[in-house]
């Protein structure tokens, strides 16, 4: 996926903002319930990326720890003040899943998988993914 870093991002008010300065391990959506309700919308994406290749450049994010779908505990990083979710991890990898609509320009990404289809909307449909997995993938063929 070509990705020009640095790319930087922030919350919805401005008080966090943050620089990306490596390349993504994947891009995915998500269908969980949890990713829904986070998102206030149909599914939630998810740019993975190693934890080293995310600076906070301004603001003191929130944190709490939520139980997905899959049962295991997941640390949710916001901004305290508009409650902008940023990124989710470290997970047991020690990577970030980076929230890709706060990114200044996330026009570049596109997702390459998507998760938790049995939760997925009758109606969605997103075009050019490369795999659907019925619950949580165990790694994407990209991320090795």
């Amino acid at each position: 996926m070509p990705f020009v870093i640095p790319a930087e991002g922030g919350c919805q008010c401005g008080e966090i903002r943050y620089r990306l300065i490596g390349q993504p391990i994947f891009l995915g959506v998500c269908h969980c319930t949890d990713c829904k309700q986070q998102s206030g919308s149909a599914f939630g994406m998810s740019l993975r990326m190693r934890k080293a290749d995310v600076e906070l450049l301004q603001g003191a994010p929130k944190q709490w720890t939520a139980r997905p779908d899959n049962g295991n505990p997941k640390i949710c990083v916001f901004c305290g003040t508009c409650g902008t979710r940023l990124w989710n991890g470290p997970g047991p990898l020690g990577n970030l899943s980076v929230k890709p609509g706060t990114l200044d320009d996330p026009s570049q990404l596109a997702p390459r998988y998507e998760g938790w289809t049995k939760r997925k909307l009758p109606w969605l449909r997103i075009e050019g993914l490369e795999a659907s997995f019925e619950e949580q993938p165990r790694r994407p063929a990209s991320a090795s």
